[in-house]
């Protein structure tokens, strides 16, 4: 049994955001702490809650233990909320399926059940169905608990809603003006691509796409800016390939990917699940047509032809041979980057800030220079 609405605060006192912190540079890590770096420009308190905290030096050997490195962070993790119910408002929590949720989400909406904590629920993660049809007796449960979910994609809307479960769509939040559009007059075959490199977004395509490019245009470049479990192996694939001008970034920093987008002509992704990847947001403004494949939330943001090339998943052929076509026809990479730049304008803060200040029930922008009066919990 959940607390009744007038147990919440109607007014918010303070913006938590808790969720992964960098590195690693995943997708809620960016949005958290594009998030954080954008309410506190508002004049909003807004604090970050880790839950992937740092050990000090002397636990540092923990890490090198799965098991225990788990349990050791989540009791750290738990412990953290404690500020949370010393100093309540409303908690913005990025969830996502399976061990994440019942590690880090659970607990918080058990909190914001029995206190005055307003959560806010952001979903993401293209895993939905398939963890809410194994788990639905658990989870639903707690999502029905939260005040608001929200889900940045038309794709999560509709999967939600077949369980039940009514949410709001908050699109991903773009630094657009920190990726400065360049129009290019012609198309080289200099790829870029800045993914994890987690077997769901299957960088392994992209290699066989660009091997298949290179065999017809020998000077083609591939950048890949991400970490993650395949690295090594990704290394080695395309040294066993033969292939040349790969460039593997590692783990870049997200204030140092506009120079790297400055420096390639073509947007590849080849992911096997996603959701609404910000990354193509980024692409899009930064003027590189996006050539990639249909999973999940991507055929709700791509229209093949207009805004972006959409191949089948798995198909590296199909991503060699659109990088390929908008190589040898130009006025075709002018326009899909041109739909696409008019397509990624509405992510601005300008167009999602409004958005989150109703859900948080924050007044106006003046009522928000006051600290004491008006502060968001962010999870």
């Amino acid at each position: 049994m959940g607390k009744s609405p007038q147990t919440r605060a109607s007014t918010p006192t303070k913006v938590w955001l808790v969720a992964p912190s960098p590195p690693p540079y995943g997708g809620m890590s960016v949005q958290a702490e594009k998030l954080r770096n954008r309410l506190v420009s508002e004049g909003v308190d807004a604090e970050l809650i880790s839950t992937n905290q740092t050990f000090p030096w002397f636990l540092k050997w923990v890490e090198r233990i799965p098991v225990l490195r788990t349990i050791l962070r989540e009791m750290r993790y738990l412990l953290s909320l404690a500020r949370i119910i010393r100093d309540p408002g409303v908690v913005h929590h990025f969830s996502a399926s399976y061990l994440y949720f019942f590690l880090h989400s659970a607990p918080l909406l058990l909190l914001g059940r029995w206190s005055a904590v307003k959560v806010v629920l952001n979903y993401r993660g293209g895993k939905a169905e398939e963890f809410l049809r194994s788990w639905s007796w658990a989870a639903l449960p707690l999502l029905k608990g939260s005040d608001h979910v929200l889900v940045p994609s038309v794709f999560l809307q509709r999967v939600f809603q077949d369980f039940g479960v009514a949410s709001t769509i908050l699109p991903n939040l773009a630094d657009t003006e920190l990726f400065p559009f360049v129009r290019r007059e012609q198309f080289s075959p200099r790829l870029f691509v800045s993914r994890n490199l987690e077997p769901m977004y299957d960088v392994e395509c992209v290699l066989r796409a660009f091997q298949r490019i290179q065999d017809k245009a020998p000077r083609a470049e591939l950048g890949i800016a991400g970490g993650g479990s395949e690295a090594s192996r990704l290394h080695d694939l395309a040294q066993k390939w033969g292939l040349r001008g790969v460039t593997f970034y590692g783990p870049v920093p997200h204030a140092e990917l506009p120079s790297l987008y400055q420096q390639h002509d073509i947007y590849i992704n080849a992911s096997r699940v996603d959701n609404f990847p910000g990354a193509l947001i980024e692409a899009a403004c930064a003027g590189l047509p996006i050539v990639t494949t249909r999973a999940g939330g991507i055929r709700e943001m791509i229209r093949h032809r207009e805004n972006g090339m959409l191949c089948a998943v798995g198909d590296a052929e199909a991503l060699a041979n659109s990088v390929l076509e908008i190589v040898g026809h130009p006025e075709l990479g002018r326009e899909l980057a041109r739909t696409a730049l008019s397509w990624a304008e509405p992510f601005s803060w300008g167009n999602v800030f409004p958005q989150l200040r109703q859900c948080y029930g924050l007044g106006s922008r003046e009522s928000l220079s006051t600290p004491e009066e008006h502060r968001i919990l962010v999870h």
